[in-house]
């Protein structure tokens, strides 16, 4: 099957990686000299992420012709430098304690368990009408 929405299926599935983990693998201890991470700022990146996630979501839902995957396709090349930054964020970020995980995870598994399962909807849609014509969405769900 062909991959779709390459960037923003493996910002999902690292998503639910992450969220798994947090649940399940012990916390190391943060170093002396490192910050801490805070809920707040946590939470004001996984907001960003879920957003990203959102707006691929609905963009691939939008393609019924032509014309509207040509549109998507120009919408989700913006939106992935906006989805790696994101990334970037949570990267740098660091590891939030254990407790500050769990509220994270408390968050964020609702909205994958409600964005995933459209975002395969939409894509099996796209793939099954043959991208409806649109070279330029091929091209960028197949991007790897």
């Amino acid at each position: 099957m062909k991959k779709i929405a390459f960037f923003a299926a493996a910002a999902l599935c690292g998503s639910m990686a992450m969220a798994q983990d947090v649940s399940v693998a012990p916390v190391a201890p943060v170093a002396p000299e490192a910050a801490a991470v805070s809920y707040a700022e946590a939470e004001a990146v996984l907001d960003e992420m879920i957003v990203v996630l959102t707006e691929v979501v609905e963009i691939l839902e939008s393609v019924n012709d032509q014309a509207t995957a040509d549109a998507a396709a120009a919408k989700l090349v913006a939106l992935k430098d906006r989805a790696q930054q994101v990334q970037d964020k949570m990267a740098a970020m660091g590891e939030p304690d254990a407790a500050t995980q769990e509220k994270l995870s408390a968050k964020l598994m609702p909205a994958l368990f409600m964005l995933a399962p459209r975002m395969e909807a939409a894509g099996m849609n796209i793939v099954e009408n043959n991208f409806y014509g649109s070279t330029a969405l091929e091209a960028v769900l197949n991007e790897q």
